[in-house]
């Protein structure tokens, strides 16, 4: 339910924009307005945001707005929806750029 929450984000989001940053500006708008759907609620009762320093930047972030979050997980349970989400937006754009290369022909180097 949570996937597919971000999943219809990400299909309505800009396509240029890589899969990962979406997934970051999708968790900080669940994680800081207030809940409107049980997903937000599911969200907040496992994940959390929090600002990084930009000396440290060790462990995974996502840069929004010229800051750096840190999402991290609440449970175990919170960790696996958090490596899920990023292993789908990741996929995403493996699918991206495989899609970009099936349409490459050779030809299409000589124009360099």
């Amino acid at each position: 339910m949570i996937l597919e929450a971000f999943a219809r984000y990400l299909h309505n989001s800009c396509q240029e924009t890589d899969a990962t940053q979406v997934l970051g500006r999708w968790l900080w708008e669940r994680l800081t307005l207030p809940p409107e759907t049980l997903e937000d609620k599911i969200l907040r009762s496992e994940l959390n945001v929090d600002i990084e320093d930009m000396d440290d930047l060790s462990g995974p972030y996502t840069a929004y707005n010229n800051a750096h979050y840190i999402f991290s997980a609440h449970s175990d349970s919170g960790k696996r929806l958090l490596k899920v989400l990023y292993e789908y937006a990741s996929g995403y754009e493996q699918q991206k750029w495989s899609r970009f290369v099936h349409g490459v022909k050779a030809s299409d180097f000589n124009k360099l």
